[in-house]
């Protein structure tokens, strides 16, 4: 096959894997704060640390729920309930689940590394809003989609 060929093949493989999501840019990394919900160390020999966090910053109730091992544990041992803290998170795609992933990757002064593939590891997002009938509030609705608002301020939180 001739250089031309090779050219021509090599920029359609190119162009398929980034139609297919292979090629969405740079991993994006980004400093927020969240509040720690609940802390949970277990383990004698195998440390382990439970970790749900708020992020603070979006105008929806977005959670972060981690389970860290030993290295965490160790650096962690005085995370507090209600403490308010830094955190580090990449954005970035992932073509094996086909959306983009939002990893946090320091949590205060410890440097985090998650099993991607533990389903202790998990995220939620709600939004919340009051329901009301002839100016009284009936009841609540609540939507676990990502708004255009919540992106917007908390860009880290996208799937899409």
């Amino acid at each position: 096959m001739g250089l031309v060929a090779n050219c021509k093949l090599v920029g359609l493989l190119l162009a398929t894997s980034c139609l297919l999501g292979a090629c969405r840019g740079k991993p994006q990394r980004f400093t927020t704060s969240v509040e720690v919900m609940q802390v949970r160390n277990f383990g004698t020999t195998t440390k382990l640390t439970d970790v749900e966090l708020k992020y603070a910053e979006c105008p929806a109730d977005a959670r972060q729920i981690m389970r860290l091992g030993k290295d965490f544990t160790d650096c962690g041992q005085e995370l507090k309930t209600g403490e308010k803290l830094k955190v580090d998170v990449v954005l970035s795609w992932n073509p094996d689940r086909g959306f983009y992933r939002n990893e946090i990757v320091r949590l205060g002064k410890c440097d985090v590394k998650l099993d991607t593939k533990d389903e202790a590891n998990y995220q939620t997002v709600e939004t919340c809003s009051e329901v009301k009938a002839t100016g009284v509030t009936v009841g609540v609705r609540c939507s676990r989609l990502r708004s255009e608002e919540l992106l917007a301020k908390c860009p880290w939180l996208r799937r899409e």
